[in-house]
């Protein structure tokens, strides 16, 4: 039994060498400097939830919001955000080439009314294996057009 085990774990590796990294989110700061966080780094941050308006139906996703992510990695959130950071946007890519632009202030709590998480569930569940492990949520869009699935890298760039 235990060689047939092993060869599992095996092919499991082989057959999806990106699951380990799909865990992870690379943020690139302002300064160019990348830092990689891990799912484990984000238990303790604020969640929220965000209501969108599919065809038919409203989902609830549920997750970190995204102005807490940034500031793990470093990024100027809250009351830092003046001056030049105020030029500042972001790139939220997926794993699939998929990317969306967001202004830094519209996604911190402080400037902008609305929630923007990483959401890590839908309507109580985990989100669906396409999506995963964060899907971008912002709240006040009229359409989901912006909700990157399976967030990969985040990069802050500055309109300078």
């Amino acid at each position: 039994m235990r060689p047939l085990a092993a060869a599992l774990a095996l092919a499991a590796a082989v057959c999806a060498p990106g699951l380990a990294r799909a865990q992870a989110l690379a943020v690139v700061g302002l300064d160019g400097a990348t830092r990689t966080l891990a799912g484990a780094q984000f238990a303790d941050l604020p969640r929220d939830k965000v209501p969108v308006k599919l065809k038919d139906r409203t989902v609830v996703y549920e997750g970190v919001r995204l102005a807490a992510v940034l500031r793990l990695a470093g990024a100027p959130v809250g009351a830092r955000i003046h001056g030049d950071p105020l030029k500042a946007y972001l790139v939220i890519k997926g794993a699939d080439g998929f990317f969306a632009v967001a202004s830094l202030a519209e996604i911190d709590p402080d400037f902008h009314e609305g929630a923007a998480i990483l959401a890590d569930r839908r309507d109580g569940q985990p989100l669906p294996a396409k999506e995963a492990p964060w899907r971008l949520v912002i709240a006040g869009d009229r359409k989901p057009w912006r909700s990157v699935y399976a967030v990969t890298v985040i990069e802050l760039r500055s309109a300078n």
